[in-house]
């Protein structure tokens, strides 16, 4: 028969015995853990906001530099706006001083072909036009993106002798400059200042170029400066065009 002796039998150490007491985590190890992890998460997501704003604001100031770029490169090389030999010159000026403001329209649409373009034109004026159905057919929205509703009126540039009250130059009622005489043979000077005011709409198959969102038919606002005046601009800036 095995006999065993007590003295025998192996006694743990402190050792042994504190190393087997610290095999997991205690319960307020793990609750300040997850403190901790949950502080990091919150601070993570704390900044993403405003790092989301950032990049928001950044693609928001490459499209407007687009469509400052794209509206100037029109105005200054375009060979739509007079193709049978006029004076761009004076059919810009023509136009804008005309009613007193003119309006270009800037977007990407769809072709026929599902192939994505760059679209600019005047709006019921010159040969470089954008009509409704560029836009939208009452059905189908050709345009892809915002629509840039883009406003010319006479700049406060303008020598002052041009421009009614124009010492110094005043806005009138509708908010802009403009000219006394519309007649551009009494216009000597070798420019025209232009302000250009960019407004950004959503597409609608309702759009109408003449109207302001939300295109009620008759009930729509006008697209005048009157009606344009209570809304802000997404840009505005000064632009000339040389004789």
């Amino acid at each position: 028969m095995l006999n065993i002796s007590l003295l025998d039998v192996p006694t743990p150490s402190v050792a042994d015995k504190f190393s087997r007491t610290r095999c997991g985590f205690s319960l307020i190890e793990v609750v300040l853990a997850i403190g901790i992890f949950l502080v990091t998460v919150l601070a993570l997501v704390g900044m993403l906001g405003p790092t989301l704003q950032s990049v928001v604001e950044v693609e928001k100031t490459d499209e407007v530099t687009s469509v400052v770029n794209t509206v100037n490169a029109f105005l200054q090389s375009s060979t739509e706006i007079a193709p049978l030999g006029q004076s761009k010159f004076d059919e810009i000026f023509n136009a804008v001083v005309g009613d007193g403001y003119a309006t270009l329209f800037v977007f990407r649409q769809f072709n026929a072909q599902n192939i994505v373009s760059l679209k600019v034109g005047f709006f019921g004026e010159t040969a470089a036009t954008i009509v409704n159905s560029d836009v939208a057919d009452g059905n189908t929205v050709k345009a892809t993106g915002s629509v840039f509703r883009v406003v010319l009126t006479p700049s406060s540039v303008t020598p002052t002798q041009y421009l009614v009250d124009g010492a110094p130059a005043t806005r009138n009622a509708d908010g802009i400059y403009a000219l006394s005489d519309s007649n551009i043979d009494n216009y000597l000077e070798g420019y025209f200042a232009i302000e250009v005011r960019i407004y950004a709409e959503d597409p609608s198959p309702n759009f109408r170029g003449a109207s302001l969102p939300p295109y009620l038919g008759n009930e729509s606002l006008s697209a005048t400066p009157t009606n344009l005046n209570d809304i802000d601009p997404i840009f505005t800036y000064n632009t000339a065009i040389v004789r």
